[in-house]
């Protein structure tokens, strides 16, 4: 069915260059167009609109006044423990409209939702889905027949994204300082270095920085590494997780977020941090992350086999299979809200008619 004004819109035009809501929106065109799904370029010619966390509310607000619908997708929130006192500010835009306008969230995996459910309240059961992001599996794939032999090279671990907070690198960096004399290795660091704090972490004999441009690039410097380490604080879904997973390469890092919910078949190399569901960064123990970098150096051929054996996971072929679902089931409600509207408008202008040409014979 062709939608016209009652047509999704997505706010594809204002795709950021780096970041994870930006590489999902990209992905998301890439697929409804491959799907030839028609979608609007106007949130004025739509009923129904989607988005990443926030959205101006003067538009939402129309939306809602004319019958449209609204649907959020969240990762997760700013909370006290990493955010002070300032976190009830920096969520006060994605919590009104998760609040007043949002008839339908998704979340990115189930630790989002709790995230969200903690900070923001609950919905009900019928008012949101989970669903794990995904990524272009011709892009990010494998090579199984890339492998460490210990006794002939060094051990390359990697890690990549957009570098902005001291949780995605320091503890990373601190603890390999840990471990220069019992293992050989070197680090690739791949992605931008947006807060300057964080480069002297790379003045590190063993530190190689790439700026990877492409993704394409991403994906082929994680099939020239071996092992995959990531310290991001309580993250929701990290693209960067996912990616490395697709490339069958071993994740190692700290049970924080929805790591060991996306890595179920390799919870053992996820170092404990606490109970609590948004972790403390002083609660990050490098001598725990340390022990977890010497397991996966010690078993590597078990974790290797294991992370090809899963590296199937997430594509975004299925995930963006899920939301063209919603759409289009949020479409169809729509168009059978609209039908009996279109009727009476139709009887009226029917009556008008035949009144006109009644008038038109006396």
């Amino acid at each position: 069915m062709q939608h016209t004004h009652e047509s999704l819109y997505v706010p594809f035009r204002r795709i950021e260059y780096v970041g994870g809501p930006s590489t999902f929106r990209k992905n998301l065109k890439k697929f409804l167009d491959k799907r030839g799904f028609c979608y609007s370029n106007s949130p004025r010619k739509s009923r129904l609109i989607f988005f990443p966390v926030t959205y101006p509310e003067h538009t939402l607000k129309k939306i809602k006044k004319e019958g449209g619908k609204v649907i959020q997708r969240l990762d997760g929130v700013y909370y006290p423990s990493k955010h002070r006192e300032e976190y009830v500010h920096l969520n006060k835009d994605l919590r009104n409209i998760y609040l007043h306008y949002a008839d339908f969230v998704i979340f990115q995996s189930e630790n989002s939702r709790a995230q969200c459910f903690t900070m923001l309240g609950e919905k009900s059961r019928e008012q949101y889905e989970i669903i794990v992001n995904g990524v272009d599996k011709t892009i990010f794939y494998p090579n199984p027949t890339y492998m460490w032999t210990p006794k002939e090279e060094k051990i390359r671990f990697i890690t990549t994204g957009t570098f902005r907070n001291k949780d995605m690198l320091e503890p990373i960096v601190e603890t390999l300082d840990l471990l220069k004399d019992k293992i050989n290795f070197e680090l690739t660091v791949v992605g931008p270095i947006v807060n300057p704090a964080l480069g002297m972490l790379l003045n590190r004999e063993y530190v190689i920085h790439r700026e990877a441009k492409k993704l394409s690039d991403v994906a082929q410097l994680l099939r020239e590494n071996h092992v995959f380490l990531f310290t991001q604080q309580n993250p929701c879904c990290p693209n960067s997780v996912l990616e490395a997973i697709s490339c069958g390469i071993p994740v190692v890092g700290f049970d924080s977020g929805a790591m060991s919910e996306l890595l179920f078949f390799s919870q053992d190399l996820l170092a404990y941090v606490s109970a609590e569901l948004f972790k403390k960064y002083e609660d990050y123990d490098y001598a725990r992350f340390a022990e977890k970098i010497v397991l996966v150096t010690e078993k590597y051929d078990f974790y290797r086999d294991r992370s090809l054996q899963y590296s199937h996971l997430y594509s975004f072929d299925e995930c963006g299979e899920k939301y063209l679902n919603i759409f289009q089931r949020f479409l169809k409600d729509l168009d059978s809200e609209s039908f009996p509207r279109r009727n009476i408008l139709k009887n009226c202008m029917m009556k008008l008619l035949k009144r006109k040409g009644t008038n038109g014979d006396r």
